[in-house]
C-alpha cells in the first residue's frame, strides 16, 4: 500500500522503535521493583511484642484455721443511773450539763433548804425542852443509876457466858474419863453461883425500872429520845436535798433546771459509767457452747472506719430468749481512751469451726467465675487456672480443697484478665 506525501526511512523507524523498547522495558522494571515493595510488605509478618504482666504470688500452705460468725449490736454502758432526789422540793442550783465527767459523790443538784432548816431548828427547841424537863424529874441520877444496873447485869452476863463454857467442856472431859470428879464438881458450882448472879442482876434491873418513883423521869426520857428522833429526821432531809452522783462517769440526760420543783419521777441527773461498753448479742446454742466466760473476743467498730479492737466476754445468760431461742451474751469492751461512745455500731466475732492441717490461701487468690472457684497458679512461668473446692474461711483465709498441694504459687493480685497458658513476671 501507499502513501501520498509520506517518505518511509527504515533505518530511522528502526532507531526509534529501539529507543522506545528500552523505554518500555525501564518503566516495566521501575514498576515491577516498586511492586515487589509493596507486595513484599504485604506479606511480611508483623510481629507483635508481646506484654508479660507482673503478679505477686504466696505458696499454698498447710495450717490451721477457725471461722468466725460475727454478731452485730449497739454499744451499751456498762452501768447506767438515774439520779432522782429523795425527797421534793424546789430546786436551788445545778451544778452539771450533758456530756461533763463526774465522780462519785459529785454534788450534781441542789434543794432549796431554808423550811428544812426551820424545822431542824423546832425540832433542836424539842430537844432542848425535852431535856430540861428529865433533869427537873431527876433524870441526871435516874441516867447514873440506870448505868449502874445495866453495866451490871453486863458483867455477870459475861461471867456465866465463860462459867458455861467450862462447865460444859468439863462435862465432856468427865464422862470421857479425862477429868476427875473433884474438878467437875467445882466446875458445876461455879455455873450455878453464875447463873444465880445473872438472874439476881436481871431482876434488879427490872426492879429499878418498874419503880413508881421513876415513872415520871421515864415518860421524860422518852420525850428526849423522840425529840432527837426529829432532830435526826429533820438532818437527814437537809443531806437529802443535796443531790450527788452515786457513780463516776458521764452526764447523758439532765432533765431538771433551777426553780423546778422536783421529786418523785420528775428531776433527774442519768449518769453513765463508759469506761468500759457492753455489745449485747444473741448467739445460737451450737456457737454458745464454745466460748465461755473470760474469753477474748475480736470486735469491730464500724462508726471509727472498722477500727479493731479486742472484748472479753463478761456474761453468758443461762436462758434461752423466747424468740428465737438464742442466748444473750454481753461482751465488755475497755474504753480507757474514751474514744467509743454509747450507741456506736460494732460487730463481735466468735469462733464457729476450727480445721487443723488443711490447705490455706489468702481471701484474694480465689476467683468466681460462673460460680466456680478458681486460683491461678504459676507453673515454669505460665498461669495454670485450677478449680477448687472452699471449705471454712475467715478475713484472711479461705480452706482450699481439689488438685492443689502444698508450696505451690499462687497468685495473689494481679491475676484479673489472666488467660491459662499465659506467660507472668512473679515481682516481690
Amino acid at each position: 500500500m501507499k502513501f501520498k506525501g509520506i517518505k518511509f526511512n527504515a533505518a530511522k523507524l528502526k532507531s526509534l522503535l529501539k529507543k522506545r523498547n528500552i523505554i518500555i522495558l525501564v518503566v516495566l522494571i521501575v514498576v515491577v521493583a516498586i511492586g515487589s515493595r509493596f507486595l513484599g510488605k504485604g506479606n511480611k509478618k508483623v510481629e507483635i511484642k508481646q506484654n508479660v504482666k507482673n503478679v505477686k504470688t504466696e505458696k499454698i500452705k498447710v495450717s490451721s484455721i477457725s471461722s468466725d460468725v460475727q454478731y452485730a449490736s449497739a454499744l451499751k454502758p456498762t452501768k447506767q443511773v438515774e439520779v432522782l432526789p429523795k425527797s421534793s422540793g424546789k430546786v436551788a442550783s445545778v451544778n452539771v450539763n450533758v456530756g461533763d465527767k463526774v465522780t462519785a459523790g459529785q454534788t450534781l443538784f441542789t434543794l432549796d433548804t431554808s423550811e428544812l432548816r426551820a424545822t431542824l431548828q423546832q425540832q433542836q427547841a424539842m430537844v432542848d425542852s425535852a431535856n430540861a424537863k428529865f433533869q427537873q424529874t431527876g433524870g441526871s441520877n435516874y441516867q447514873k443509876q440506870l448505868a449502874s444496873y445495866e453495866q451490871d447485869l453486863k458483867g455477870k452476863q459475861i461471867k456465866y457466858n465463860a462459867a458455861q463454857r467450862d462447865y460444859e467442856n468439863y462435862q465432856k472431859l468427865y464422862n470421857a474419863g479425862a477429868a476427875s470428879k473433884n474438878d467437875f464438881d467445882q466446875k458445876a458450882d461455879v455455873y450455878h453461883t453464875a447463873d444465880t448472879d445473872l438472874q439476881t442482876a436481871q431482876q434488879n434491873l427490872n426492879l429499878f425500872e418498874n419503880q413508881i418513883g421513876t415513872e415520871d423521869t421515864r415518860v421524860a426520857a422518852a420525850a428526849v429520845t423522840q425529840a432527837q428522833a426529829g432532830v435526826s429526821t429533820a438532818q437527814i432531809q437537809i443531806n437529802n436535798a443535796t443531790v450527788t452522783a452515786p457513780i463516776s462517769g458521764v452526764v447523758s440526760v439532765k432533765n431538771v433546771e433551777v426553780g423546778q420543783i422536783a421529786g418523785g419521777q420528775s428531776g433527774s441527773v442519768t449518769i453513765i459509767d463508759s469506761s468500759s461498753l457492753n455489745a449485747e448479742i444473741n448467739v445460737p446454742d451450737k456457737i454458745v457452747e464454745k466460748i465461755q466466760v473470760g474469753q477474748s473476743v475480736p470486735v469491730i467498730i464500724t462508726a471509727l472506719d472498722d477500727k479493731k479492737l479486742t472484748g472479753t466476754i463478761d456474761n453468758i445468760s443461762p436462758n434461752t430468749n423466747s424468740k428465737d431461742n438464742s442466748y444473750t451474751v454481753k461482751v465488755k469492751i475497755d474504753n480507757a481512751s474514751g474514744e467509743l461512745k454509747a450507741g456506736m455500731f460494732t460487730k463481735v466475732s466468735l469462733q464457729a469451726e476450727n480445721k487443723s492441717n488443711v490447705l490455706i490461701v489468702p481471701n484474694q487468690a480465689v476467683k468466681v467465675e460462673n460460680g466456680v472457684n478458681y486460683i491461678y497458679e504459676v507453673k515454669n512461668g505460665k498461669i495454670k487456672k485450677t478449680a477448687v473446692t472452699t471449705g471454712i474461711s475467715n478475713d484472711k483465709s479461705i480452706e482450699v480443697l481439689g488438685n492443689v498441694k502444698s508450696d505451690d504459687d499462687i497468685i495473689t493480685e494481679g491475676q484479673s484478665l489472666l488467660s491459662d497458658g499465659e506467660k507472668v513476671n512473679i515481682v516481690k
